[in-house]
């Protein structure tokens, strides 16, 4: 009885907390981490216009492209793009991708990379926000250069190694490694700057792993100094659980409409 009573305690403080700190939700929410990286420069006009287009996956595919991507830590990783070819390039970034140990095998489509040989934590992310031609997704690479920049990201992995610098890791897209759709809006989500990425990361544990909102609640970080203390504040758990209703009526809200017997259409 006395356990049960502190937790409805522990629940009865977090919940007050987070009514208290309501008003940070729509500011957690927000992308409110700085770029740490500028965006590469606009080109000309002339030479955007002579730039043939390519998509990021296509341009690795054929060899244009050598891409690279290093995850500093959870919350972010470098990519770099090289254009192989002797003609300017317009890349089409991705809305959304994941960056996988390059050991590991594919997703098994349930949300998460399931190989248990590899320790390492696949990622999750968006470019829909990137570019350096003024336009959302779309980057302008010279002949033989290479164009650098950041990206924010989330863990998709619960309970494996946090990514690191010394892992090699590649990207793909985010469909190759989850086919759940709301952690796909997500990551373009968090693509576009519009969201927080600690909030992020709980709405992406909560959605890729199955995590409940108790158990992100009280899943605990150690310090440096000794002893541990929450991961999560309770606002940002109070953003997340919004977040998290938001990437799954944004995933609904992009299913096709299909037709019903009677010739009808309706969304599923």
């Amino acid at each position: 009885m006395a356990t049960y009573s502190s937790a409805i305690r522990g629940w009865w403080g977090l919940w007050l907390a987070g009514v208290l700190g309501a008003a940070l939700v729509p500011a957690m929410l927000r992308g409110a981490d700085p770029a740490d990286d500028a965006a590469p420069a606009a080109p000309a006009a002339d030479a955007q216009a002579g730039a043939q287009q390519v998509d990021l996956f296509e341009g690795m595919r054929n060899g244009d492209l050598a891409v690279h991507f290093v995850p500093k830590d959870s919350r972010q990783a470098r990519v770099t793009i090289e254009n192989k070819t002797q003609k300017p390039l317009t890349v089409k970034l991705p809305e959304a991708f994941a960056g996988v140990p390059v050991l590991a095998q594919n997703g098994n489509g349930n949300g998460n990379n399931n190989n248990n040989n590899n320790r390492n934590q696949g990622m999750g992310g968006g470019m829909g926000g990137m570019g350096g031609m003024g336009m959302g997704g779309m980057m302008y690479i010279a002949p033989e250069k290479t164009e650098a920049f950041k990206v924010p990201t989330v863990c998709l992995e619960h309970g494996k190694t946090e990514p690191h610098p010394t892992v090699p890791y590649t990207i793909e897209p985010i469909e190759s490694f989850t086919d759940r759709p709301a952690v796909q809006e997500l990551c373009r989500m968090l693509g576009q700057g519009k969201i927080n990425q600690r909030v992020a990361q709980a709405a992406a544990w909560h959605l890729s792993n199955d995590m409940s909102w108790q158990q992100l609640a009280t899943k605990q970080q150690r310090r440096a100094g000794g002893g541990t203390s929450p991961y999560f504040t309770p606002a940002e758990i109070q953003a997340a659980m919004q977040l998290a209703t938001t990437a799954i009526q944004g995933a609904q809200a992009r299913k096709p409409a299909v037709a019903s017997p009677a010739g009808s259409t309706a969304a599923k």
